[in-house]
């Protein structure tokens, strides 16, 4: 009683007042900073969410524009619509997603106006890939629109959109971290202060409930510290996977790929060593990339079956495996002073929707803790992801060297069509030229070249249907060869029975001429001969008519002999000098001493083709020089250049000439004679010789024919010696027509 009595209940109010009423508010006041600090830390963490799940938002429309110009590429070049597939899932989700990431980043209007770019990027390369899988589609030149490189600006400007939206992010996100830990910090500080000042007014009047309400506040505030360690460490990891995908973005093989994904883990978890093995396509796991191997280990190939070692029962499982820990002999690990080895060995499998696509094996210099472990759970798919996507860029660019191939065969094909073709409208010409009954027939060839060239455009799709034409063409083609042989025979024939009286009209005329008896007048006596002149014209014609005959009917036959080429010069140049010097013109042969001696050919044919370009070069020339030069060639054989000073032939007449009854100028026949026969028959019989004949000139400045010999004509034995006898050419094979120039 005494001491209740003694109890000052003024001093008990304020000792209440103190011990009771200053906790209580400072109580009350932690609790309000407490509250305000810890809303203010879920504000940050939301905000924190939120920039995480729009930098996902952002990779993964990303993903889906890179996924359409895959698809695209795809289409381009194999041009099957299964290419296609991942462009149609993106592109029906592209505009939904964008419209999503927008609404995300609602409160930063510098994101939305970059979202609104991409956007816009985004519908113009629509709009583009659009109007190149068309092109693609009808067959049109879209090659030529993707070279212009507007596709790839596009591409290249989105991309740098997303960089920049994404950097932006990110920087937002550091930002708003290290606001809060200023923040934080700044709180725990004052509140600490605070807790310490009221605590030492407080300490003499009423310690233990000071010490009591100081060890309540330590345990908030380990709480606190606790928390915000567990944001850092989220921080870190995210931070952590969207450095890896960025890595991984882009066409990276899977050596490059597992070079990025082992140098990550070492920068990241401090690995010593590595290894990235992939799955193949026949279902093996082969190494594609290492870090820090020795060189015995790098150059040991390493290839598991799917159960096959830990490697293979880690992919199997699909589950993470860690050894530890690790024998000495296990792995070592080489660097510039020595060698070491890893304490523990980790082995992540790596998966896409389900499927297995690699292992990640990683040798660290211990434990994994508990952040090295949620580390492995976030990027395993991020991997998984990129290596299908790597898989998938191989087999594409399997099927590019497949298409490229079949390309190959398709010209190929093509340029044999080619050669029929030109080969067809060569005697096609020819026929209409002699003869106007196959005129039905030349329409029927000219509609089945037209049918063959709209096949060739689609001779991938369309290869039976191409053996078909073919068969069809070569049955015309053989209509053609009877045709031709027909009316060659035909020509033949008409040319025996016509000379029979001309050579009878040509004896009488000669005898009228001749004027034996002299009881003819002078003027019937030039009749006579104007009619023996013409005779022999016609006669000349005739013949020149029954050699294109034989050539093209294949009767012609050659005697290959030891042809000199000195004496053959003599016989030419007494042959035509007198002609030179009748019409005053200078005549010139030249016989190089590198020219063969002679040639195993058909002396005939080749005096006939000779003498008809000098005569042709005599008849055109009206002042000047007529020359020919015999030189030899490369090969052994020799050359015949046959040149002139006259009028010269324009460059769109020069492959005309050697048609049958063509001349470069329709009004040369009339001036200077003629029947446009001499020129065909002479690049006929130079090809049944094995030879070529070739024309250079210019109007008004003079002609060079050039006569090509092969050392030993075609139809010569194999190995006829120069003496031997001559032996005549069985089954001559018939000569193809000269091709018209375009």
């Amino acid at each position: 009683m005494k001491t209740a009595a003694a109890i000052d209940t003024a001093d008990f109010e304020r000792l209440l007042s103190r011990n009771i009423k200053l906790p209580l508010l400072g109580g009350l006041f932690g609790a309000v900073v407490f509250v305000a600090l810890i809303l203010y830390l879920l504000s940050t963490i939301a905000w924190v969410e939120h920039t995480d799940q729009v930098v996902r938002s952002a990779s993964e429309l990303q993903r889906r524009s890179i996924d359409m110009e895959t698809g695209m590429r795809g289409f381009l070049i194999s041009g099957q619509d299964r290419f296609l597939e991942p462009y149609d899932a993106a592109l029906a989700r592209v505009k939904t997603d964008t419209a999503a990431l927008r609404q995300l980043v609602g409160d930063n209007p510098q994101q939305i106006e970059r979202v609104d770019r991409i956007g816009s990027l985004q519908g113009a390369w629509n709009e583009f890939a659009a109007d190149m899988i068309a092109a693609r589609r009808s067959g049109g030149d879209f090659e030529a629109a993707v070279k212009l490189g507007r596709g790839k600006r596009l591409t290249d400007d989105i991309r740098n959109e997303f960089d920049n939206f994404i950097n932006t992010e990110q920087s937002l996100r550091f930002q708003r971290n290290a606001e809060v830990k200023r923040t934080s910090w700044m709180v725990v500080g004052l509140f600490l202060l605070f807790t310490l000042t009221l605590s030492g007014l407080v300490a003499y009047f009423g310690r233990r409930q000071l010490v009591r309400l100081s060890e309540s506040y330590d345990a908030v505030l380990q709480e606190q510290e606790a928390h915000t360690e567990r944001l850092t460490e989220q921080a870190w990891l995210r931070t952590a996977q969207t450095e890896l995908v960025g890595e991984l973005v882009g066409e990276l093989s899977a050596a490059d790929m597992g070079r990025k994904i082992l140098a990550f883990f070492s920068r990241h978890l401090g690995s010593t060593v590595g290894a990235l093995y992939v799955r193949e396509r026949h279902g093996p796991l082969c190494r594609a990339a290492s870090y820090g191997f020795s060189v015995e280990a790098e150059n040991a190939q390493q290839v598991f079956s799917p159960t096959e070692s830990l490697v293979g029962q880690a992919a199997a499982e699909k589950r993470l495996m860690l050894i530890d820990p690790v024998e000495a002999d296990y792995l070592k690990v080489n660097s510039g002073l020595g060698e070491m080895r890893p304490r523990a060995v980790v082995l992540l499998p790596v998966a896409n929707d389900g499927v297995s696509n690699g292992v990640v094996e990683l040798g660290l210099p211990g434990t994994p803790d508990q952040r090295a472990r949620d580390l492995f759970e976030v990027v395993a798919e991020d991997i998984g992801t990129s290596l299908a996507a790597a898989r998938y860029r191989e087999q594409l660019q399997d099927v590019l060297a497949e298409t490229q191939q079949l390309n190959e065969e398709l010209q190929v094909q093509q340029e044999e069509l080619r050669t029929a073709n030109e080969e067809l409208e060569e005697q096609s010409r020819a026929l209409r030229a002699s003869q106007a009954m196959l005129e039905n027939q030349q329409a029927e060839l000219e509609q089945t070249n037209s049918q063959l060239s709209e096949r060739t455009e689609a001779l991938d799709q369309r290869n039976m249907a191409l053996r078909h034409a073919q068969r069809d063409l070569e049955e015309r083609a053989d209509e053609l060869q009877r045709a031709s042989r027909y009316k060659s025979e035909f020509l033949a024939n008409m040319s025996h029975e016509l000379r029979t009286p001309l050579n009878s009209a040509l004896i009488l005329a000669k005898l009228l001429g001749d004027n034996p008896q002299g009881n003819l007048s002078t003027e019937q006596v030039k009749f006579a001969e104007s009619i023996y002149a013409s005779g022999n014209d016609l006669l000349v014609l005739i013949n020149d008519i029954l050699d294109i005959a034989k050539v093209e009917a294949g009767k012609l036959d050659l005697v290959p002999e030891d042809t000199r080429l000195d004496r053959l010069a003599q016989g030419l140049e007494s042959t035509f000098r007198p002609l030179a010097d009748e019409k005053r013109l200078s005549f010139r042969l030249e016989l190089h001493p590198a020219a063969p001696a002679s040639l195993v050919t058909d002396r005939q044919r080749v005096e006939q083709i000779l003498k008809n370009l000098l005569s042709n070069a005599l008849k055109f020339t009206e002042q000047g020089e007529v020359s020919l030069v015999i030189s030899g060639t490369a090969d052994g054989g020799a050359s015949f250049a046959v040149s002139d000073s006259g009028i010269g032939i324009a460059p769109h007449q020069q492959e005309v000439i050697f048609e049958a009854f063509r001349q470069a100028d329709g009004t040369t026949s009339r001036r200077y004679g003629g029947t446009g026969l001499g020129l065909s028959i002479s690049r006929d019989l130079t090809q049944l010789l094995g030879g070529t004949l070739s024309v250079q000139s210019e109007p008004g400045q003079g002609s060079t024919f050039t006569l090509h010999l092969p050392a030993q004509a075609p139809q010569a034995p194999a190995q006829q010696e120069p003496a031997a006898a001559p032996s005549r050419a069985v089954g001559a094979a018939p000569a193809r027509l000269p091709a018209r120039a375009p």
